[in-house]
């Protein structure tokens, strides 16, 4: 069962606070609700923790649709932390990062969600070959970005994305 403010909750926590402070109660506090709440739509934090994870890429397929992108650097511009949105997404996605590595649920599950994004890269034209150096280059850049302040991040994707689609040869 999806609960958004609860699952807001879980996203606020994860993108201003990271993993190692995500508990039933700081989600309580951030939902504005008791601990037994969150407890009883999910038991444990692992559910918690998963339910977040499929309301994160189910905002962020959302997003996508909505942006009604008509080129591949539009496309990947929706993974870049460029405005306050997508840095929050970005946040949370390196969180969820960080507890794939250990979990293999969540691992399994991120995998998934990741072929249904490459889907469009094909759609786009691009070898697997091509999608897997994107993917590659968009988690890095977004890491980069992450450690730079706001007005410095679209010059790196500039120097860096752009110049890697556009010898794709696709519609950037």
């Amino acid at each position: 069962m999806t609960i958004p403010h609860l699952l807001d909750g879980v996203l606020t926590v994860l993108s201003e606070q990271g993993v190692g402070a995500l508990s039933v109660r700081s989600v309580a506090a951030v939902a504005g609700v008791s601990p037994a709440q969150v407890q009883y739509y999910y038991r444990t934090k692992s559910e918690l923790v998963r339910a977040g994870f499929d309301y994160a890429g189910e905002q962020f397929l959302a997003d996508v649709v909505a942006a009604q992108h008509t080129t591949l650097m539009d496309f990947v511009q929706q993974w870049l932390p460029l405005d306050d949105r997508r840095e929050r997404r970005a946040r949370v996605w390196l969180a969820y990062a960080a507890i794939s590595a250990t979990d293999a649920e969540l691992a399994a599950a991120s995998a998934q969600l990741d072929e249904e994004l490459r889907r469009w890269f094909f759609d786009q034209n691009l070898s697997d070959h091509a999608a897997s150096q994107l993917f590659a280059m968009i988690d890095g850049v977004t890491m980069q970005c992450l450690m730079l302040p706001q007005s410095e991040r679209r010059s790196l994707v500039e120097r860096t994305i752009v110049p890697f689609v556009s010898g794709l040869g696709t519609n950037v």
